[in-house]
Parts: C-alpha cells; structure tokens; sequence
C-alpha cells in the first residue's frame, strides 16, 4: 500500500481528482480506476498534476485533453502558489496539457474567483454536420458527437447508445463524447463521455470541452465572438467564450478535500 497527495475539486460539477505525487504514464490508468471507484475517493476523471514542472504539467488519466480539469489545476495552483503570477487582480499563467500541442492560459479572478481555461480549437474544419441535429466536433484530445435532444432523445441506456453511436461513426479516439443538448430558451448540456484507457464511461455532471463543442456546433454559421453559458446536469452554468482565434471556459471551481490517499 502507497500514499498519494491529491485535492478534489468540482468545476462545475465533473468531480476530478488532481494527484500532486509522480505516478509512471504505464500505472495512471489502473491508478485512476481505483481512485474513482465507488469505494474510494469517487468522482469522474483523474489527472495528475506536476506543479514543479514549468509550466505545470496536467497528464489526464488516458491521455485526453479536460477543459473542466485544466480549471481545477488552476484552482490548485492558486492554493499551492505554484505557477500562476499576479495579474490586474487575478492571477495568471500557463498550464502544459496532455493532448493539446501547445501550453494553454490559465485566468483566476481575484482569489479564489472564477477560473478560466483557453480551450484549443478544431484545426481546419474541425466542425460537420453529420445529419440533422447531428454534428461532430474534433477537439485536440477529445472528440465529441453533438446531439440535437429534440430530434435524438436522451436514451435511458446511455452507456450503450454511446457505444454505439461511436461504432457507427467510427470514433475511437483516446476520449469520446456524446453530448446531448437542448438549445430552447437556455442552451443545456447531457454529457456522456468514454475514456479509453480507464473503459470508462460516465454521464458527467459537467464538461468543460463537451460545452465548447456545443457552442462551436452551435455557433458554426455565426460571426465571431460569441459568448454562452451552458447549463450543466449539475446545475450549474460554464461559460464560453470563443473568438475568432481563441477560446476559453470558464467558472467557479469548488475545492472540496485535499489528503493523501491510500492504493
């Protein structure tokens, strides 16, 4: 039996386990599935941050990109004064991500404020329509299928509808999601994402990219900016805000426990 040092944090709802101790690429998947298991420290995804490295360095469970988790390093990062430097009020920096090419910005307002994360976009046309209410969203690090809720009801099998939209359309990236969405007087999100290397699938009562995507989706004949909060099975709202060569999610992030666990 070993210890690890973790927070818990729930950026609008998704709850995520940052782990603070190194644990090898080839253990991190067996080592998420534990620490999400019912019986133990529970929630919905795993990262492991390295707030030594510089930038800090966010490694989720199966190699995916996380808007949502990349929010909470930053909410850790400000606890641990690591990586993060003052800025107009707030604080500001860099956060190096699996599954994105390139560092992304971190943005906290005041201490302890909203936490806002820059989202990588599609390159090219990252953004097509696959039928009506039907359309497909290729983020770096994840892939996610966008489902009109009014024409693609929410299945009450949702584990295997999702395993089978991602055989009919071939998905198979190292993160996949189907998110269901209703865009009526708000816009609201269902979000039912697999990992690959944990063989998870979870409806997640939030997700950061699976927002973007929708926003994206949504917003693919529009001119840019546009700005949208999306409502979580949470409850609770995060933003969107995407320019014309840039965009980021944002919101609260709740630290709910920090410790050690026992593997």
């Amino acid at each position: 039996m070993g210890t690890l040092r973790f927070y818990k944090a729930f950026p609008g709802g998704n709850p995520t386990i940052l782990v603070l101790d190194p644990v090898a690429p080839h253990e991190r998947a067996a080592v998420a599935r534990v620490l999400m298991a019912a019986g133990h420290l529970q929630a919905e995804q795993v990262g492991f941050l390295d707030l030594g490295a510089r930038p800090v360095r966010l490694d989720m469970m199966g190699g995916e990109f996380c808007g949502n988790a990349c929010r909470a390093a930053a909410a850790v990062m400000v606890m641990e004064g690591a990586g993060l430097a003052p800025d107009g009020g707030g604080m500001c920096g860099e956060l190096s991500v699996s599954g994105a090419a390139r560092p992304v910005r971190l943005r906290v307002d005041g201490h302890g404020g909203d936490c806002w994360a820059e989202m990588p976009l599609p390159a090219g046309d990252g953004v097509s329509e696959l039928g009506p209410g039907l359309g497909l969203v290729r983020l770096p690090g994840i892939v996610h299928l966008c489902l009109d809720e009014g024409l693609h009801p929410f299945p009450a099998d949702f584990e295997g509808e999702a395993a089978r939209l991602r055989a009919r359309f071939g998905l198979d990236g190292e993160a996949v999601g189907c998110i269901w969405y209703s865009a009526g007087a708000g816009c609201a999100i269902k979000p039912v994402v697999w990992v690959r290397s944990t063989a998870s699938t979870w409806y997640e009562t939030g997700c950061g990219s699976g927002s973007l995507a929708v926003a994206l989706w949504l917003g693919r004949r529009q001119n840019f900016p546009v700005s949208l909060e999306v409502r979580q099975p949470s409850g609770a709202g995060i933003g969107v805000t995407i320019a014309a060569d840039s965009a980021w999610i944002h919101g609260p992030v709740r630290l709910v426990a920090r410790g050690e666990a026992f593997v």
